[in-house]
């Protein structure tokens, strides 16, 4: 009795191992865990967070379809995480469909620790895409996102402008301290030079007196006479005259002349101040026996030199 149940047991056992291998042969294959393991059954992308799901062709879940239905013309974007916690080994391919199975793209899922996959689309409303992902070899899990392309202008700082949907640094980085303006060239702040201060801004001298700029003092050029010059003498083509007061006016001077209409004194004449270079005047204003000139040669350096001279 013994020996029977023993052979028995034999018996049932290779026949057991002759099922497995007929099934082996027959080109059975493993089920899908999923469920989703081709294009009439793929599930929804989730809306209010990420979609999570994993491969593992050795435990029959080859692939994993899903699909989504914009609600908007336009591009939309796959942003795709794989192995984020764990590393992962998966090889394969995600790959786009339309509904009638038009391929619109397909990147490769390399194996790896937190790759990342972004593609952009364009898309139709109302109309039904498909996403396949499948693994040729290795095993992993992986997050997926699909919607609106992301703006890379959000993250720009306050210091940054966003030029051609790149973040780049304001000229430096924003603004200078009060008494600094920035030099492009270098992108550096560079403290701004102040012009020479005026101290004559608010000061009035009296006639025959000029003021100097960088002391705001009044100093006498020289006592305007009480009478007329003299007229000149016969054969002299040039009018003589005195300078009578000295204003400083946008760098120049403002001159007042002791000749006028009194000796044939018109606007547009020129002259000089005689013994002193540069000092060559135009005549804008004519009075009864004075006249106005500009001057580039400032007060400060009239003083001493009155005597001057009117080309007729």
């Amino acid at each position: 009795m013994r020996s029977l149940t023993f052979s028995s047991g034999i018996f049932r056992a290779a026949c057991a191992v002759v099922v497995m291998l007929a099934c082996a042969c027959s080109g059975q294959s493993l089920k899908d865990p999923d469920g989703d393991e081709n294009k009439d059954k793929a599930r929804a992308f989730k809306s209010l967070e990420p979609t999570k799901d994993k491969l593992d062709p050795v435990n029959g879940d080859v692939e994993d379809w899903r699909f989504f239905t914009p609600e908007k013309d336009g591009k939309m974007e796959i942003r795709i995480s794989v192995g984020k916690w764990s590393e992962s080994t998966i090889e394969g391919f995600v790959t786009i469909f339309t509904e009638v199975g038009d391929r619109l793209l397909e990147r490769p899922i390399p194996p790896g620790s937190a790759v990342t996959i972004n593609a952009t689309f364009d898309v139709e409303v109302g109309k039904r895409y498909l996403v396949r992902f499948m693994a040729a070899r290795g095993k992993g899990e992986y997050a997926v996102e699909v919607g609106d392309p992301a703006n890379p202008c959000e993250a720009c700082t306050a210091k940054q402008d966003c030029l051609e949907q790149k973040c780049v640094d304001k000229p430096c980085g924003g603004g200078c301290e009060d008494g600094a303006t920035c030099d492009r060239t270098s992108n550096r702040c560079v403290k701004v030079k102040e012009k020479p201060e005026n101290k004559c801004e608010s000061v009035n001298c009296g006639k025959g007196e000029s003021c100097q700029r960088s002391t705001g003092r009044c100093i006498k050029i020289q006592s305007a006479p009480d009478n007329n010059d003299p007229p000149p003498p016969a054969g002299n083509p040039n009018i003589d005259c005195t300078v009578i007061d000295a204003r400083e006016s946008g760098g120049g001077a403002i001159l007042t002349l002791s000749a006028g209409d009194n000796k044939g004194v018109s606007k547009g004449m020129t002259g000089s101040i005689k013994g002193l270079k540069g000092s060559t005047f135009t005549i804008i204003d004519v009075y009864p026996s004075r006249s106005k000139a500009t001057c580039k040669l400032p007060p400060a350096k009239i003083i001493g030199n009155t005597s001057c001279s009117i080309k007729k």
